[in-house]
């Protein structure tokens, strides 16, 4: 069982690698961009009565490989050998250890936590079984509770994973979240090792894969964090654009931004905070808008079905945005996001090295970028509350030290680039 999914997971990785060389990414970013392509497409391929089992995962990893080959180029790495030094292994031998720990916990793991077995993991054994987003269940009003309004990439992923594992195990579905975990920092490792110290590469990867709320989250098999992984890949990418003076359309910016709206509903916020703060940085708004453009797309034959379905959905910014149900809370709803932020019981000491790393690299391009995107994103998860018909403070106490990780490891990812910044201009090869 285990091994099937290990071998559905390979296969993501090829179909990344497609990706990779179509977008220019470091070769640690294919795995990421292979569950991002692999959820887009089997969320997609579920609205229309499509199953994505093993002959579509072998035929789109081939595809993918094809692709990188007449391209004639493979993702911007080169495979050599590391030389890490005394701290680079020493770094690298915790990360494994955390792996080591990590894997038998979450083989383990009962589906307990709420939204885990209630929400997400009841939409994945649904698509699973039916083998495609029965409207009986996804349209259904007597699930509405349930949020059937948030889009479809981590279940279709889960039931994928289940199919690979012959049936979907409330347990094993764990590893795959597990495995989002490694293929995150795999493509934070593709991108600071273009850009920083493998003196401060290594450490910093600890630092973001020991946090507390980065493994304690995985296991409650949410989608926050894989989204914020998208998020923090979307980051990087943002910022390497940035690095090498905004030439072009943010492809790779626009792919992992449509792969977190596509995760959850918030992904959209994220997804509006990078591209304000691109545009700040910038001022390339026709690159901009082209980026939004292709989120946009992404979302779309999910944002159609439920218009055709009647299922009330909160992914479009239109003007329920603009009805204020709790006109006064947003002082007292952003001190109640900052507070998890800065807890060193989740992301310890993360905002305040962001801080003191972006006022070291002032008046940077890439500073302008990464304080806008992490003011925005606050602003704009505060605005959530503000609006939202629910009972603010209830809804804050279940969802606010959640809803922030994107902003989190968004600031981790670029306080090691805000710090090379201070000693010189990042060179992107």
């Amino acid at each position: 069982m285990i091994v099937r999914l290990l071998l559905a997971n390979a296969l993501e990785l090829g179909a990344g690698v497609g990706v990779a060389a179509l977008l220019r990414l470091p070769l640690g970013a294919s795995y990421l961009a292979g569950l991002g392509l692999t959820g887009i497409l089997s969320a997609h391929l579920a609205l229309v009565h499509v199953t994505y089992g093993w002959i579509m995962l072998v035929a789109v990893c081939v595809a993918s490989l094809l692709v990188a080959f007449r391209l004639g180029r493979l993702p911007s790495a080169t495979l050599t050998r590391p030389r890490l030094g005394l701290v680079g292994w020493s770094s690298l031998i915790a990360l494994l250890a955390l792996l080591l720990h990590a894997w038998p916990v979450f083989r383990d793991k009962p589906l307990d936590d709420y939204d885990a077995w209630a929400m997400w993991g009841m939409k994945g054994k649904a698509l699973d079984l039916f083998g495609w987003a029965n409207p009986h269940l996804f349209a259904s009003p007597g699930a509405e509770p349930l949020h059937l309004d948030y889009p479809l990439l981590i279940p279709s992923l889960e039931a994928v994973a289940s199919r690979a594992m012959g049936g979907f195990d409330p347990q094993r579905i764990h590893l795959q979240f597990l495995l989002f975990g490694v293929a995150g920092i795999a493509a934070f490792h593709g991108y600071f090792r273009q850009a920083i110290s493998r003196r401060l590469l290594w450490p910093w990867l600890v630092v973001i894969a020991a946090a507390p709320a980065f493994m304690g989250q995985l296991l409650t098999a949410y989608a926050d964090i894989p989204m914020a992984l998208f998020v923090g890949a979307a980051v990087l990418a943002s910022a390497r654009w940035v690095g090498e003076g905004a030439i072009g359309i943010p492809a790779a910016p626009a792919f992992f931004l449509a792969c977190g709206a596509l995760t959850k509903n918030e992904g959209v916020v994220y997804a509006a905070a990078v591209l304000v703060a691109l545009l700040v940085s910038t001022r390339r708004l026709a690159a901009v808008i082209a980026a939004g453009v292709v989120v946009e797309a992404v979302l779309l034959p999910w944002q159609i079905w439920l218009a055709a379905r009647h299922v009330h959905t909160d992914t479009l910014l239109t003007a329920h945005s603009l009805e204020v149900h709790h006109p006064g809370i947003a002082p007292l709803a952003l001190h109640a996001l900052l507070g998890p932020a800065v807890a060193l019981s989740a992301w310890p000491l993360i905002l305040p090295l962001f801080g003191i790393a972006a006022l070291l690299a002032r008046a940077t391009h890439v500073s302008v970028f990464a304080v806008t995107f992490v003011v925005v994103a606050f602003l704009g998860l505060d605005w959530i509350y503000v609006v939202s018909p629910l009972e603010w403070s209830n809804y804050l106490s279940y969802s606010g030290d959640r809803v922030i990780d994107g902003v989190l490891v968004g600031a981790a990812v670029l306080t090691p680039l805000l710090a090379t910044e201070r000693v010189s201009r990042i060179g992107w090869p």
